[in-house]
């Protein structure tokens, strides 16, 4: 009898917490974080919303919604109790481990960069930038010099077979300043030999000169699309060094950059972040991939844009205050959701096969 009672005891001990839970309204911490948790025509909806609902639904629970305006509340709020669970795109860590508790992951993810797509800059900019521009000026005087110098040496030529520029100033110019075109771009003319000895010469000069040329003129542009290239070139966090990179506050994205010696600038919201990238007050922003991804497609759709591939891999959880006697049934319910299939059913509402 007595091993009966104690038993008994031990059981009404353990099951106390959660019927106390079940018969009370429990307060669910979360965060708008679309998809995960958005307004849509002023109901609360999204992945995470959807899948607490059918997990109360298994347990047998009544809850309301405390919608936190920032994600380190939320975190804060379910430490100390205020909230009896938050559930978002809330990343499992050691040190969100050590003030609460998590229950079996929801999400597989990772972290990701966006950036505002840059405009291809027109040849006219790239030209005005790289310094093309007056270093073509500049062999065009060259060109009129030469056309010139040579124009006088060879007008009046009476040999016929070397009488290629004619004599009066305009024409006879012209035709020297083709010829010099022709020799520096695309190497001079077979048979066009100019008729008197200084002005060969000069040919064979300019022959050379126009090597330098063509190969600088090269090396400008060249240099010019790379420069442009790379400032625009972020494929990893590893690019981030140096530049603007915007987080949420209190975030594992922020807590992983300081963990690289990146610096970042460090936002309550992800709204005033977007808006701080799209006005080329940050040069990238970290986030969840999935929540880039859905904002990128949306509201940013036109200049956002995904940079690179995930990284720094991580699972999402239900988020409880520690010792929480609602673990245990929402982890058998979230098993069973799965087993059922409508866990496969919600992720393709909301993200796709």
């Amino acid at each position: 009898m007595k091993k009966i009672t104690l038993i008994l005891l031990a059981g009404f001990i353990l099951l106390t917490p959660i019927a106390a839970s079940s018969n009370n309204e429990l307060v669910v911490g979360t965060v708008e974080r679309p998809p995960f948790s958005f307004y849509s025509n002023d109901r609360l909806t999204g992945f995470s919303v959807d899948l607490w609902d059918a997990i109360a639904g298994k347990i047998g629970v009544k809850y309301r919604w405390n919608v936190h305006q920032h994600f380190s509340e939320m975190i804060d709020d379910t430490s100390a109790g205020r909230d009896n669970l938050a559930i978002a795109n809330i990343s499992i860590t050691s040190s969100r481990e050590q003030s609460g508790d998590f229950s079996q992951p929801i999400f597989e993810s990772g972290m990701a960069i966006a950036i505002k797509k840059s405009a291809q800059p027109s040849l006219l900019n790239l030209i005005w930038q790289s310094g093309v521009l007056l270093f073509l000026l500049g062999a065009f005087a060259v060109l009129l010099v030469i056309a010139h110098v040579l124009w006088l040496f060879e007008r009046n030529v009476k040999d016929a077979r070397h009488d290629y520029f004619r004599d009066d100033y305009l024409s006879g110019v012209w035709d020297a300043f083709w010829w010099a075109f022709i020799i520096m771009t695309m190497g001079g003319f077979e048979n066009e030999v100019p008729h008197r000895k200084i002005s060969r010469v000069l040919a064979m000069a300019w022959i050379v000169v126009s090597l330098f040329f063509i190969s600088t003129i090269t090396a400008k542009i060249t240099t010019a699309l790379t420069v442009a290239e790379l400032q625009t070139d972020i494929e990893s966090y590893r690019d981030l060094a140096g530049k603007r990179v915007g987080v949420t506050k209190g975030s594992s994205h922020q807590k992983f950059l300081n963990s690289k010696g990146i610096k970042s600038i460090s936002y309550d919201t992800l709204d005033q972040m977007y808006s701080d990238l799209n006005r080329e007050k940050l040069d990238a922003v970290i986030a969840d991939l999935p929540i880039l991804s859905y904002f990128a497609n949306h509201g940013g759709a036109g200049w956002m844009s995904i940079a690179g591939e995930p990284f720094s891999l991580e699972s999402f959880g239900l988020f409880f205050p520690e010792n929480s006697p609602l673990i245990e049934p929402v982890n058998v319910a979230l098993l069973k959701f799965r087993e059922e299939g409508g866990y496969i059913k919600l992720q393709e509402k909301y993200f796709g096969e």
